[in-house]
């Protein structure tokens, strides 16, 4: 008995004293990398709701140049949020995240790490009688660079494709508590809108349904839509080539899984026994789209406006939102530039237009969300199924 009891109180000293094998140590700082990492991304959508802006330069690494861009840009886009709910009447109620590890790499007092990001915005009308909650998703995809300071982790960058990005110029970045209060000036008219499954069942209305189900499958938000493939594996991803942006919708209209409109002309898909489909250059590229679309007449042109100009100025002027379909489209221009497309997959509680897109993953989000520059204007088309 005695020697039982030596040799475990041996063993137990040696747990103590002998140092942790390398993966057991890898294991146990990844693990506190990771919640590091998902501590302060909670934070950061925290800021979004509660405006305290001041709370998120603790969490960057000011002293490096690209630890205050990072700082910089986050702070930004709180503020572009907040500005852009005001203006719309609008007020968020929750910003989550999931986060995806795809990789962490830990190096001396520092870490590298690759993750996907799935944010989930609610939100509400503030004036409404009966609030709404209306959800919309974003995927981003990161590159974190994180050192240890004092004992604590903190971002020494962080790289994604911000679908903020282009509305973030004329927004200050000074780490100041949000305090000022804009003025809505573009309120949101109220438009009754039959929901996608109420449509009458027509041919139209069955292509325009598998339009919006084959954008909705393959949004690549993975909480939307319960696929964890994300992208449609047949196609190839121009995500890295000039965007996936324009091949996405293109395929949301021609694939047989979609609302299988005609392949002809310029706008085709070569599918290959082995491999990948690539598309035509008016499958893939967002002028060459835009260009099809008008001119074969699968596409009418309801309206091109900035976005001031597209909301009525009275309550009693007819909205152009209200002639936008489940599964028509919205070409986005930066001055005469033809930079992006997005597919009309819902509409909110007020019959405001929500959009799915990829490049950067948009899952029913609000169509002009992240274009707020001056030079910004809206081509709303009109698709002929």
């Amino acid at each position: 008995m005695k020697a039982f009891k030596l040799t475990t109180i041996l063993t137990l000293l040696l747990l103590f004293v002998l140092p942790l094998p390398c993966k057991a140590i890898e294991s146990t700082e990844r693990e506190e990398i990771k919640k590091a990492v998902e501590t302060i991304y909670q934070l950061r959508n925290e800021v979004f709701i509660n405006g305290k802006v001041s709370e998120l330069p603790k969490y960057y690494n000011k002293v490096s140049r690209y630890g205050g861009w990072a700082l910089d840009h986050e702070v930004r886009r709180v503020k572009y949020l907040k500005k852009w709910a005001d203006e719309r009447g609008i007020k968020f109620t929750s910003v989550t995240s999931d986060l995806e590890f795809r990789k962490i790499n830990p190096y001396k007092n520092g870490a590298k790490v690759s993750l996907n990001e799935y944010y989930k915005f609610e939100y509400v009308y503030k004036d409404d009688e009966e609030s709404v909650i209306n959800t919309f998703g974003v995927g981003l995809i990161h590159g974190v660079d994180l050192i240890k300071k004092d004992g604590l982790w903190i971002i020494n960058w962080d790289w994604y494709t911000d679908c903020f990005e282009d509305a973030l110029k004329d927004i200050n970045s000074a780490a100041e508590d949000i305090k000022e209060c804009f003025p809505e000036i573009y309120p949101i008219p109220s438009i009754k809108r039959a929901a996608l499954m109420d449509l009458e069942n027509t041919s139209e209305n069955t292509k325009r349904k598998k339009a919006v189900d084959y954008g909705d499958k393959y949004c690549g938000i993975v909480w939307a839509s319960n696929n964890p493939a994300k992208y449609n594996k047949k196609y190839k991803n121009y995500t890295g080539a000039g965007g996936n942006c324009t091949n996405f919708v293109s395929q949301c209209l021609g694939d047989k899984e979609g609302a299988g409109l005609k392949q002809q002309g310029g706008w085709h898909c070569n599918y290959p026994k082995y491999g990948q489909a690539e598309g035509s250059s008016a499958w893939v590229n967002a002028d060459a789209f835009k260009n099809y679309l008008f001119y074969s007449g699968k596409g009418r042109l309801l309206k091109k406006a900035a976005f001031k100009d597209l909301v009525p100025k009275t309550e009693n002027m007819e909205s152009i939102f209200s002639k936008l379909n489940y599964g028509d489209v919205i070409c986005y221009a930066k001055g005469s530039d033809i930079d992006h497309f997005a597919i009309v997959t819902s509409f909110d509680s007020r019959g405001y237009p929500l959009i799915n897109s990829h490049t950067t993953d948009r899952y029913h989000v609000p169509f002009d969300l992240g274009w707020g520059n001056k030079n910004i204007s809206f081509y709303l088309i009109k698709i002929r199924y």
